[in-house]
């Protein structure tokens, strides 16, 4: 449905080679050449370097390639729903591992209840590679927590969720009224690994506290929340979470939150997808259920 100079500049993007350029598409390498400047006069902008033998993709061809496979992947399931109307849909989607925990389960079922997808597929995984499979089309959409460039995307905000330091029951720092950053440094921090949403509003709670997670006696990473909570169970540190990955063992008294002097922290969760996504309205759909009392 694209101009094929398009589809030429994001398999030039992929493989990084003219020479492979050329063979995927079936065509010879001045053909490539010829289609990448044409298309580069006709938008006044710069998209490939290429100085023998480095070819180097532009931020602006970066950016530009990015749009073009997204739109394919918008196009190609647009098409396949007009020619097959009575068939049902697939949806691909992303989620956070600390949301995988608590929303990612009700948003599937938000999703089942339309009753027009045969195939839901439900990747767990973090918010910086949830966010690169919009921009490559390989999610339709992702449910984050984390921080992302609201001019980049499209998104509805699911709800604010506390964002809290929490420790077993019979820990030290547990009868305290109130802990400092000092008190919390005296011991492990169990965090998740980098590129976690969760590990960034940490990092950043601490700087705007002016720590660094270096200061704490000892860091402690692990990309699986029920490891952190049974660490947490097992008095081996302290955690960041989101209160509702660890509300039973805070209703059966098995954890407790600690005050921090600045309060508790409140943080965005987020459906995010492609920006003027053919598919919006049904991602608003499920972020208003997801917003029902009771989710």
């Amino acid at each position: 449905m694209l101009d094929k100079r398009y589809e030429t500049l994001l398999a030039l993007v992929q493989t990084k080679s003219y020479t492979q350029t050329a063979q995927r598409l079936f065509i010879t390498q001045p053909a490539v050449s010829q289609q990448i400047k044409s298309l580069e006069m006709e938008l006044n902008v710069k998209l490939v370097r290429y100085q023998r033998p480095r070819l180097t993709i532009t931020p602006a061809g970066q950016e530009l390639a990015a749009f073009v496979q997204r739109i394919q992947v918008q196009a190609n399931k647009v098409v396949t729903a007009l020619q097959h109307p009575q068939v049902t849909r697939q949806v691909i989607f992303s989620t956070t591992l600390s949301l995988s925990e608590f929303l990612a389960p009700q948003l599937i079922q938000a999703i089942q209840a339309t009753q027009q997808f045969r195939d839901i597929q439900c990747r767990v995984t973090n918010t910086q590679a949830a966010l690169t499979a919009i921009d490559r089309g390989t999610s339709d959409f992702a449910l984050i927590e984390g921080n992302f460039d609201k001019t980049r995307y499209d998104y509805q905000i699911v709800r604010e969720e506390p964002f809290v330091a929490v420790v077993a029951a019979n820990h030290p720092l547990a009868q305290q009224a109130q802990v400092s950053w000092a008190d919390l440094t005296a011991y492990p921090l169990l965090l998740r690994e980098l590129g976690s949403g969760s590990r960034e509003i940490l990092t950043n709670l601490a700087q705007a506290a002016n720590v660094t997670l270096t200061e704490f006696s000892q860091t402690v990473t692990i990309n699986n929340l029920a490891a952190i909570r049974q660490l947490l169970l097992r008095r081996a540190g302290i955690s960041f979470v989101y209160r509702s990955v660890v509300a039973s063992e805070l209703t059966t008294g098995k954890l407790v939150t600690l005050r921090l002097p600045a309060g508790e922290l409140l943080h965005e969760l987020a459906v995010v997808y492609a920006r003027d996504s053919f598919f919006a309205a049904d991602y608003q759909r499920w972020t208003q259920a997801l917003r029902q009392p009771g989710n």
